[in-house]
């Protein structure tokens, strides 16, 4: 009977790390050795754990569209500079970003540029 308990506990424990680590995904669908600077307008941006979400609205050869962009936690992002009132919906921004490997519209946000030149 205790071998028996002892088999499902060390089961359950297994089945909880593994959910654990299902749940956080990968970036492996990002190309981080590359940099490509994208311009747009901003029409969303939460910043929130574990990630931030940009959509912005983007004109090019291929029409004008709104893109979401992933980035790093609040956290990260507040250590290198933003503060809430620094991005607003409508407001002109560049970002640098690491594409996405299949060439598809998004990406990881590596920085933003604001128009008056601050980066973070």
């Amino acid at each position: 009977m205790i071998e028996k308990l002892g088999s499902w506990t060390l089961l359950a424990g297994a089945l909880a790390v593994s959910a654990t680590a299902w749940a956080h995904h990968s970036a492996a669908q990002f190309d981080f050795a590359q940099t490509v600077r994208i311009e747009g307008v901003v029409k969303e941006m939460r910043v929130a754990n574990p990630h931030i979400a940009l959509f912005l609205e983007i004109k090019d050869d291929k029409g004008a569209r709104v893109i979401e962009y992933e980035g790093h936690s609040r956290n990260n992002v507040y250590r290198r500079g933003w503060r809430p009132d620094m991005v607003h919906t409508g407001d002109a921004i560049s970002i640098d970003i690491a594409p996405l490997r299949t060439g598809e519209d998004g990406g990881y946000v590596k920085s933003f540029i604001m128009k008056d030149g601050t980066e973070f």
